[in-house]
């Protein structure tokens, strides 16, 4: 896949690389493509994309039916894309794919652990959600369902998810989605997803089905130097994002640990 590229010279350019309505996601390998959960299971175990689909219906399946073991507030009735979240929350195998709102957010989730170069991906959300309406049209879906994903979500239109992405005939896109009701990191991250129209087809070959995925107007990478990696922790930790913010709790703290305790890191915090 051919797409445009940048590499970072200094955290000062991030700020212009910001741009409302975009949407970004931190890598800590510069050179991996972007791949769901889901896609990398199934890559584990050596399923064939065919089969994907019923895989994913059964880990949701198998979900739903033993949640309410462990909490039990439930989502709302008939919402797959809620199910959807709270799996990806826990880290099920899902199609979804993690972005955010927030360019800091994703430069934090580059180089937290990275171990060399890493990368932010930049979406312009507007025309991923334009180029998927558009590919949407040329299914046999009902229009009025592909016209709503343009429009404010509401609770009812979780069944209009269904049957765009969860029924055939499937179309090869790259969506921005979320779900009605944010759980607490989707809140606390500004987060949002992208997801395929089809998992059987890769990631990738859902992104590369938008036109013109190879504008710099439309997709970047940014490149970030594994140089730069503790400056921009200590950069990042003083406008407050951190694993401890991003991560409420316990489990945000206990992770934070082996960032920023300077016995374990010696870096001078100027």
């Amino acid at each position: 896949m051919t797409m445009a590229s940048i590499t970072l010279g200094d955290w000062k350019e991030l700020h212009d690389l910001a741009r409302h309505g975009w949407l970004y996601r931190g890598q800590r390998s510069a050179g991996s493509p972007l791949q769901t959960s889901l896609e990398r299971c199934c890559d584990r175990g050596r399923i064939d994309l065919a089969r994907r689909s019923h895989i994913e219906s059964e880990f949701i399946r198998e979900f739903r039916r033993s949640y309410h073991q462990y909490e039990p507030q439930q989502p709302l009735p008939g919402s797959p894309l809620e199910w959807l979240s709270i799996m990806q929350h826990h880290g099920a195998p899902t199609r979804l794919l993690d972005f955010t709102y927030s360019i800091y957010i994703a430069a934090y989730f580059a180089i937290e652990n990275a171990d060399d170069d890493c990368a932010i991906w930049a979406v312009n959300g507007p025309w991923a959600l334009r180029q998927s309406h558009e590919l949407l049209l040329a299914t046999e879906k009902d229009q009025s369902d592909i016209d709503r994903i343009l429009e404010l979500f509401t609770e009812e239109d979780e069944a209009v998810i269904r049957r765009l992405f969860f029924e055939p005939p499937f179309a090869t896109l790259a969506c921005p989605i979320n779900p009605f009701r944010l759980n607490e990191r989707l809140r606390v991250q500004k987060g949002v997803f992208l997801a395929p129209g089809t998992v059987q087809a890769t990631f990738m070959e859902n992104l590369q089905t938008l036109a013109g995925c190879d504008d710099s107007d439309n997709l970047i990478k940014i490149i970030v130097p594994v140089t730069m990696r503790h400056e921009g922790i200590r950069l990042l930790n003083a406008m407050n994002v951190n694993s401890t913010s991003l991560f409420p709790g316990l489990d945000g703290f206990a992770r934070s640990l082996a960032i920023y305790h300077t016995s374990f890191n010696p870096v001078k915090w100027q």
